[in-house]
């Protein structure tokens, strides 16, 4: 991958990648299986996002993570049933995080001219106090600012800052908090 995170399906960046979503994928399986009061449902969420995940994030099944090695998490997360996180660009979610149900977050995008060999990878980052509803979409790149709101349905595109509501598609300020 370049610096300014681009990948062909040739490089190691890429082909590492596939053994990785292979991985996610087999636990985010497992772990759709549970309930988070299942004996095992802590580990196998360790074991998909590599790291001992602290015991007060919950995530309701089911659940889908295509790179869990390159998703990091706070503290005081709550995420809800039918999320997809798209996680090759890396997630970061900090504490106090609320993400509704059926919300999707994909951090990688096709290069338009050459779609089926080349990659776009951006992290996105969901800072502090955060509220992401029902359904809604983050696309790669965006970061979701301190105490935001994002309404649901809404498609982020760009940016979003701190103690605002966002809502639409495009999402758009609809309130200052």
């Amino acid at each position: 991958m370049d610096k300014y995170g681009v990948a062909r399906n040739d490089e190691s960046y890429f082909v590492d990648g596939l053994k990785e979503i292979q991985r996610s994928h087999d636990l985010s399986l497992k772990l759709s299986q549970k309930r988070p009061t299942d004996p095992d449902y802590r580990a196998l969420l360790d074991e998909l996002f590599q790291t001992k995940t602290d015991k007060s994030v919950s995530i309701v099944t089911p659940f889908y993570c295509d790179n869990g090695c390159r998703v990091k998490l706070g503290k005081n997360i709550t995420i809800n049933k039918g999320v997809t996180f798209l996680s090759a660009g890396i997630i970061e979610i900090e504490d106090d995080v609320l993400i509704g149900p059926d919300v999707r977050i994909a951090t990688v995008n096709h290069d338009f001219e050459d779609r089926h060999h080349k990659f776009y990878f951006k992290k996105v980052t969901i800072k502090k106090n955060a509220w992401i509803c029902m359904g809604a979409i983050i696309c790669p790149g965006v970061t979701i600012g301190e105490n935001s709101v994002v309404g649901a349905g809404a498609v982020v595109t760009k940016d979003v800052p701190n103690n605002v509501i966002v809502g639409g598609n495009p999402a758009k300020i609809i309130k200052h908090l």
